[in-house]
């Protein structure tokens, strides 16, 4: 089983979930139930974003991990996502 990110978690479908919240950043779980899909396999697929640049994180504790979107994310958002 590969251990790189789900392909069928989609960098939109994640970016659209910190878009529409009025939440400022989440944890994989919180991710993970949005866009039913695991969470491992969420985890994966931001960690990816993050070394796109199009999300942050931040370790908390011993095994939390904040994820938030950058600049670079909304932008990446609005041009995939634009009807022009």
């Amino acid at each position: 089983m590969s251990r790189g990110p789900d392909p069928s978690i989609t960098t939109l479908d994640i970016l659209r979930v910190f878009l529409k919240s009025p939440d400022p950043a989440f944890i994989a779980p919180e991710i993970a139930d949005e866009v039913g899909h695991t969470t491992d396999g969420v985890r994966r697929r931001m960690n990816a974003l993050v070394d796109q640049g199009l999300l942050a994180k931040k370790k908390t504790g011993e095994r939390s991990v904040l994820y938030w979107i950058t600049e670079e994310g909304v932008h990446h958002y609005a041009s995939e996502t634009s009807d022009c």
